[in-house]
């Protein structure tokens, strides 16, 4: 039997950073400028805000929104936006310590997958230090978060942002010719000169 190419994917990011020391715009603009046009979803609940105030600040001060692609890409692109993730968190450090977190994942019809770069049992490796980590899967009619969901992502508002999303994707699939985006176009290598 020859393996068959998964339906692409919309990729999706979210910000976590201290809103005292970079303006959302900046944000913004460094997603748009990878994926162009996206969902933008602003949620208050972020659970583990305490544990990243270690490293950011006082929890007060951090602010978090979720974007989503609105051009589908194949699922590799995962490891590309990670890596680029990472390159972008070390940019904004403060005397080494994050000031911004980044999640980057994929939105495809059966399930949502972030990118992390720690192992865990439920994590399969990818590449270049890179996991993926099943976040939900898709299961009568909705995503459901799973046992190791982090509590944010396992939001009942977020959730359904996330089947908003879904929904747009299936619609694109349906109604578009396959995309002719290349991850390795968004996130062009460096050349020699």
């Amino acid at each position: 039997m020859r393996p068959s190419l998964p339906t692409p994917a919309l990729p999706f990011c979210s910000f976590l950073y201290r809103e005292d020391l970079h303006p959302k715009k900046e944000f913004l603009k460094t997603w748009e400028a990878w994926f162009k046009n996206s969902l933008k979803f602003y949620h208050p609940f972020f659970s583990m805000s305490e544990y990243y105030s270690k490293e950011m600040g006082p929890p007060h001060l951090l602010n978090r929104f979720f974007l989503i692609g609105l051009e589908t890409f194949p699922r590799e692109v995962i490891l590309e936006g990670k890596l680029k993730a990472n390159e972008e968190e070390e940019k904004f450090k403060l005397e080494g310590s994050r000031m911004v977190n980044i999640d980057f994942g994929v939105l495809s019809l059966e399930n949502v997958i972030l990118a992390t770069n720690k192992p865990f049992a439920h994590r399969v490796y990818l590449t270049q230090g890179v996991y993926s980590d099943l976040t939900y899967i898709y299961q009568d009619k909705t995503y459901n978060k799973l046992p190791w969901t982090y509590p944010d992502y396992a939001h009942p508002e977020i959730l359904s942002f996330f089947n908003l999303a879904r929904d747009l994707l299936l619609k694109k699939i349906r109604e578009e010719k396959p995309s002719k985006n290349n991850c390795l176009d968004i996130f062009p290598t460096k050349t020699l000169d």
